[in-house]
């Protein structure tokens, strides 16, 4: 586990340095329209590939290791394929509804629109697949993907596109790029799975309805927490490309996306310990439930406090990265950085609860806290703008995973925050 969680951590790190460095550069040379555009269809990618999962993806890292210690072979196949059958239908639906929304509601070139609607499925299959080597403990080639391959291949496709093919590159190549970098990520993902046979195309598998009952159940509430919390994310985002201009559209996602770099090691170990989790949830061992997510708080926090502090002073440096323009944002930064700490410190609570059969509970905070996101984010953009905005977002963020910590330590008596270092003293 140590191992894994140190590669998932470097894999992230790599993740966020390389997407830093793309979104500097389309912000650069293709100016604030165009990071403006990739921002937003980052976000509807993001949120849309967790939507059209169903939380099934989810749903295979809770139900794969009981199944497997229960010797359910049959069912183990038939929730894998579902989920990849269910998965497929319903992203290629949602991509040609959001391919004809760019079209003939935002005016974008068909190309355009295609290229940009291709990554929704690709994006959805590939945390599918993630999922399915996750469950089965290889948490570390699980990200290989996700973490190193698509940033790396987007990295190149877009310097090559700029100064080999195109003099400048626009919205058609940021589309295409992301695309392909996201097909070039689900073929290792997909050959990881091929290569350690973890989905037996031509075995027994078993689709009953009690089966396929419980893992929508599970995985609805799965869905909702985890989109929710990919509109947490972007939501600020695609309520400024809706509500205000594509180019305070990519100033607040140099905010955020900034920002977030904060917890990309609270992301890192909550993709690490899930099914670790749901097998100690299963032996009803709640020492060693507190055990995990207190090592869990303590790799996070050894990332979040330089990641924060450094960021805090050398803010103005960072945005001026992405322009001149940009600098002004400086305080919004530092608004935003203190919020993810915050987040940083609750720990691990959302995987705690939803791995631990309180995912109805998580779903609930959750989806609260998006709405009000949504709700309050439009209302404060509409007649204030850009600060108040991220003073709304930065509250929200806060807030929200100290109440899930809260109701951790009520329903598990186990405490995910900052404060369970306390254990790994006494120990």
């Amino acid at each position: 586990m140590k191992f894994a969680a140190i590669f998932v951590l470097f894999a992230n790190a790599f993740s966020a340095g390389m997407m830093f460095l793309a979104s500097v550069f389309i912000s650069r040379y293709g100016g604030k329209e165009l990071f403006g555009f990739f921002s937003v269809v980052l976000g509807v990618v993001v949120i849309g590939a967790k939507i059209t999962t169903l939380g099934l993806d989810v749903a295979i890292v809770r139900f794969l290791p009981k199944y497997r210690a229960e010797g359910q072979l049959s069912a183990s196949g038939g929730i894998k394929r579902a989920a990849i059958g269910i998965t497929l239908f319903l992203s290629v639906v949602s991509a040609i509804s959001f391919a004809v929304m760019l079209h003939y509601f935002r005016g974008f070139p068909v190309p355009v629109a295609t290229a940009a609607a291709t990554a929704l499925p690709l994006a959805a299959l590939l945390g599918v697949f993630q999922n399915i080597i996750r469950a089965d403990g290889n948490v570390s080639r699980a990200v290989v993907g996700e973490a190193i391959v698509r940033p790396a291949v987007f990295m190149a496709l877009i310097l090559t596109m700029h100064f080999l093919w195109i003099p400048s590159i626009g919205n058609f190549g940021i589309g295409l790029a992301y695309s392909i970098a996201l097909g070039m990520s689900l073929s290792v993902s997909i050959a990881l799975v091929v290569s350690d046979r973890k989905v037996n195309w031509g075995g027994r598998i078993t689709l009953r309805s009690k089966h396929l009952r419980e893992w929508l159940s599970h995985g609805i509430n799965l869905l909702l927490s985890e989109s929710s919390t990919a509109l947490l994310n972007q939501a600020p985002i695609l309520l400024a490309g809706v509500l205000l201009s594509a180019a305070e559209a990519g100033e607040m996602s140099a905010v955020i996306r900034l920002a977030m770099l904060v917890i990309f090691a609270l992301t890192a170990v909550q993709s690490i310990i899930t099914p670790f989790l749901s097998q100690a949830m299963s032996r009803n061992n709640t020492k060693e439930l507190q055990a995990l997510v207190a090592r869990a708080s303590a790799f996070t926090m050894i990332v979040a406090v330089p990641v924060c502090g450094g960021f805090v002073l050398l803010a103005p440096q960072l945005l001026g990265f992405f322009g001149d323009g940009y600098v002004t944002a400086v305080p919004l930064l530092r608004i935003m950085l203190g919020a993810y700490l915050l987040y940083a410190a609750a720990g691990p609570a959302v995987a705690l609860l939803t791995m631990t059969g309180h995912h109805k509970v998580a779903r609930t905070v959750v989806c609260s806290a998006a709405t009000a996101m949504i709700v309050l984010g439009a209302i404060s953009m509409t007649f204030g703008g850009l600060v108040p905005a991220v003073w709304v977002a930065a509250l929200i963020v806060a807030v929200y995973p100290l109440i899930l910590a809260i109701l951790c330590r009520k329903t598990l008596g186990v405490d995910p925050t900052v404060l369970s270092l306390r254990y790994l003293v006494a120990r």
